[in-house]
């Protein structure tokens, strides 16, 4: 070997350099063992497949064959060794060898298939025929098979459904099962039953296309032999639709580059009505969504952009469209404003009518709505005079549309109930005010008492008036706040009775309060049991369940948190009993304590410990011995025999 590796070394030595010299001597000096299949083969072609004649002779004999075919686990029967094709081929390593579950089928199963080569000790993997390999390639490619064999009956994996009439059982092969199975609620079918599917039937129409979306399975010849041509002549269709499609949108954004000007845009957030509105210029629609998204200060990227009546917009040239829509409109209902209007004199009479004449003139040269999305046959002047302004849109991240003029609409109803709600707790303050300097003159004047005879026996004298009774006016204005405070709080529960109601009404998207709605959750402040409420901390949650979780956390609690109580001792068993900001007792399953009681039961632990240490355990033991009298009464029982009623007088 190292005379080998001179001799290369002296071949070479004009060419490679001192350090490529020593790299050939190293490898020839350190020969690496392989073993028999790590070997090339010069018997296989490039793509790794047996010559034709080895081929012909592995199949000649096919009963001795097929039990060298599949290779079953010991310790279970079901799973065979097989080659997985889910995954895409690694060059290096090629795809990957796993125990998959037998499938009993003649062809659609070439990755179960094996063959045992004695005298290289290896394994030969898709040992089976060439249309087992063919169909085993388009299920796992998800094509028919129909278009690999035409009019033949063949087991091969597969689903199968009964026709609505219950007459006939149509059968799909795996790729079209797949595609359709959540639609007509296919069952799997058992081997040993040969059939063509259904895709590939000329008789099928429903199924023509399988599980392709535009080729038809019968018109795509996917055989061995035309293959190539039938993938070639797709191409090139799909080139051609290609440049057409290339052409017609170069020529349409051509004319629109040509005609289409910088928009001058005020763009709102959807939802937001017109507060906080951001001026854009724009020369594209993509830029416009990004300085949407930056200017507006969105959580997500901009997608949808609306117009005040919720036209969707999705270009700059679908919005001039629309602004010069709306400006057609609104000249058109001014213009019916003047003619219904009533003149003072003849002159403007005349004026009016002249303008008119004018207009109407000036519509010819213009359509009144544009359907068109070509900006050839509008004016200039016209066209610069309706950008000059800025265009109103809202934009949003996805969300549907809301109308800015709903959303003022309830903000001026909501504007209301508030100036209401002032006026009465205004009121409500006045007249408690009034009632407080009624109670004050009372109890300072000093009224003196009056004593009334009464013919009654058990109070013959009735104690009337003096500063201790309230008068009518104080009884009537006691009435009327009573009265102005119940009819306040039914109409708030009221309004929370039809917020927490589970059925909500479909127009309930335009909120008061904004877009997003708000999570019901609520935040209580708990304490240990036994602490001081100003020891405790915050927590959250929406249920019973999550805020006891939370609570554990909070508080570190060594054992997870199971009772809830008021600072009263009163336990809490639902979350309506909760209110927000609320002061909770958390315990971990034992009974409500005070600080009090819990410094009484520590001192008693101590007292316990501390007699214990300095006398020693037995110094806690305690014996119950009974009394003398207890004795004696006993002993009396015993001698006398008397009745236990008599011993206990």
């Amino acid at each position: 070997m190292q005379k080998n590796a001179l001799t290369t070394e002296n071949a070479s030595s004009e060419i490679l350099d001192s350090h490529a010299r020593a790299h050939l001597r190293m490898k020839a000096c350190h020969t690496l063992l392989r073993y028999a299949w790590q070997e090339t083969s010069h018997n296989f072609d490039e793509d790794d497949s047996l010559p034709k004649k080895t081929e012909e002779e592995l199949f000649e004999n096919m009963e001795l064959e097929n039990k060298y075919r599949t290779f079953h686990l010991v310790s279970n029967p079901d799973l065979v060794l097989a080659v997985s094709m889910t995954k895409s081929r690694d060059d290096a390593c090629g795809y990957p060898v796993i125990a998959q579950k037998y499938k009993p089928y003649d062809n659609g199963t070439s990755n179960q298939k094996w063959n045992y080569l004695k005298n290289k000790k290896a394994f030969m993997a898709f040992h089976s025929t060439a249309l087992d390999k063919e169909i085993t390639a388009a299920n796992y490619a998800g094509i028919c098979t129909s278009s690999v064999i035409k009019e033949e009956n063949i087991d091969q994996p597969g689903y199968y459904y009964v026709s609505p009439n219950g007459k006939r059982k149509i059968m799909l092969c795996l790729a079209c099962g797949q595609s359709m199975r959540a639609e007509k609620g296919l069952k799997q079918l058992l081997p040993g039953q040969p059939f063509l599917c259904a895709s590939g039937s000329k008789t099928q129409k429903p199924f023509s296309r399988g599980p392709f979306k535009v080729i038809s399975v019968a018109k795509a010849d996917l055989s061995s032999d035309e293959a190539e041509n039938t993938l070639s002549y797709y191409e090139e269709c799909l080139l051609s639709l290609r440049m057409k499609t290339c052409s017609q949108v170069v020529s349409h954004s051509s004319m629109a580059v040509i005609h289409q000007k910088a928009v001058k845009i005020i763009a709102y957030k959807n939802g937001d009505g017109y507060r906080n509105g951001k001026l854009i210029v724009a020369g594209t629609f993509p830029m416009l969504l990004t300085e949407c998204t930056q200017q507006l200060g969105l959580a997500r990227a901009a997608s949808k952009v609306y117009t005040k009546d919720g036209t969707t917009i999705l270009s700059l040239r679908d919005l001039v469209l629309w602004a010069l829509d709306e400006s057609f409109i609104q000249r058109d209902s001014e213009e019916k404003k003047k003619e219904t209007a009533p003149d003072g004199t003849k002159e403007t009479r005349v004026k009016n009518i002249e303008v008119n004449s004018r207009m109407k003139m000036k519509n010819k040269s213009f359509p009144k709505s544009v359907t068109s999305d070509s900006l050839d046959g509008i004016d200039k002047s016209l066209l610069t005079l309706i950008l000059r302004n800025p265009i109103a849109i809202w934009v949003s991240c996805g969300e549907p549309f809301l109308s800015p003029n709903a959303l003022q609409r309830a903000e001026k109803i909501g504007k209301q109930n508030w100036q209401k709600k002032d006026k009465i707790l205004a009121d409500l303050d006045t007249m408690k005010h009034k009632m407080r300097q009624l109670k004050g003159r009372r109890v300072a004047a000093c009224q003196p008492t009056t004593m009334v005879p009464n013919k009654s026996p058990l109070q013959p004298v009735v104690v009337e008036g003096g500063w201790t009774e309230q008068t009518q006016e104080e009884i009537k204005l006691m009435d009327l706040i009573r009265h102005t405070e119940q009819a306040y709080l039914s109409e708030v529960q009221e309004l929370q009775s039809k917020r927490n109601s589970p059925i909500a009404p479909k127009c309930r998207t335009l909120k008061k309060s904004s877009l997003y709605k708000q999570p019901n959750a609520k935040r209580v402040w708990v304490y240990l049991n036994g602490g001081r409420p100003e020891d405790g901390t915050f927590a959250r949650g929406k249920t019973i369940s999550e805020l006891l979780d939370d609570c554990s956390s909070r508080l570190k609690l060594a054992h997870p948190a199971r009772t809830l109580y008021t600072p009263e001792g009163e336990p809490i068993h639902s979350w309506d009993d909760i209110e927000r900001d609320m002061v909770i007792c958390v315990t971990t399953g034992h009974g409500f304590i005070t600080p009090k009681e819990l410094k009484q039961l520590v001192e008693v632990r101590a007292n316990y410990a501390r007699i214990c240490r300095q006398q020693g355990p037995q110094a806690t033991d305690i014996v119950l011995s009974p009394s003398a009298k207890l004795q004696s009464l006993a002993s009396l029982k015993n001698t006398r025999e008397l009745p236990s009623k008599e011993l206990l007088i």
